[in-house]
């Protein structure tokens, strides 16, 4: 007989993505789909984040640079 499915809160409060996959041969089809479909939103959640961190340096970078570029136009002409 199988165990009652965890619900969706507990398997959020699981910090590590390895935790997720804690016992997964005893685990029921449903429970696995659960556990996949969470690990997929932390993987694009850190992905959308890297992301956002890297357009923001990259914006950051892109800003100084014109910084620099002004006062050198100014003086050229």
């Amino acid at each position: 007989m199988r165990s009652p499915s965890p619900p969706q809160a507990s398997l959020e409060d699981v910090e590590d993505d390895a935790g997720l996959f804690a016992g997964w041969d005893g685990l029921s089809p449903v429970q696995r789909k659960r556990r996949l479909a969470l690990y997929q939103q932390r993987v694009l959640a850190r992905s959308a984040e890297q992301e956002k961190a890297w357009l923001q340096a990259r914006m950051r970078e892109c800003l100084v640079n014109d910084k620099d570029e002004q006062p050198r136009t100014a003086r050229g002409l």
